[in-house]
């Protein structure tokens, strides 16, 4: 567990006890957040500390859903009881580097094109995908410079490392893989997209270009 910039308190996991714990925000009389926290306590059922930091771990997020908030303690037991390869498997895992599709995505429209299937019976996706052609035609020009400036600031960003003495504690798991069968967050542009990136790039292209001969005017 990770306190501040202190080195990491190690905790003991068969001397853990889960609980589970609700939260109320000071601005909300009605909604209760739940989370679990995994206690290290004594002999006597006191919370231990270690200097004037309590030995409780947090997991996950907070939820309104209790039943989340368990599953999301399941999923760390299950990794410290029975290991990682009886986890549920994972469709995709993030990454931290960019493609080029990133940057004639608009807003996550261009995934409608990619999740037709004009083969199957009763695809209703085309609604939203006309919507979404409609919308990307008017406004892709202003929402392309803001996909193109956030491609360019994660290629050059560097990628986020840990301090190499809190980095050698992971060792011992060994390296660090992507899940089994899982692909990346990241994808590449498939032939089905092409008309859809080529038509409203085409447009934004033709405001630009507007835009210039009134300018030269």
């Amino acid at each position: 567990m990770f306190v501040g910039t202190r080195s990491p308190i190690e905790l003991d996991w068969d001397r853990l006890t889960p609980v589970s714990q609700g939260i109320t925000p000071a601005n909300s009389n009605i909604n209760t957040f739940r989370s679990v926290l995994l206690v290290d306590l004594d002999a006597e059922g006191d919370v231990k500390f270690d200097g004037k930091y309590p030995r409780i771990a947090s997991l996950g997020q907070t939820s309104l859903n209790e039943a989340q908030a368990i599953s999301q303690y399941e999923y760390v037991r299950q990794f410290m009881e029975i290991g990682p390869a009886h986890l549920p498997s994972c469709a995709t895992y993030l990454e931290h580097r960019t493609v080029f599709r990133d940057i004639v995505r608009f807003f996550g429209f261009l995934d409608l094109a990619r999740n037709i299937d004009w083969r199957r019976p009763g695809e209703t996706g085309g609604y939203g995908l006309v919507f979404a052609s409609l919308f990307c035609m008017l406004l892709g020009w202003g929402i392309l410079p803001f996909n193109l400036a956030s491609y360019i600031a994660y290629r050059c960003n560097r990628i986020p490392k840990w301090p190499k003495d809190i980095d050698d504690y992971a060792k011992d798991g060994g390296a660090m893989r992507p899940p089994k069968g899982a692909t990346s967050e990241r994808l590449r542009i498939v032939f089905k997209e092409v008309p859809f990136i080529v038509l409203w790039v085409g447009c934004a292209f033709a405001v630009y270009a507007w835009f210039a001969s009134w300018f030269i005017k």
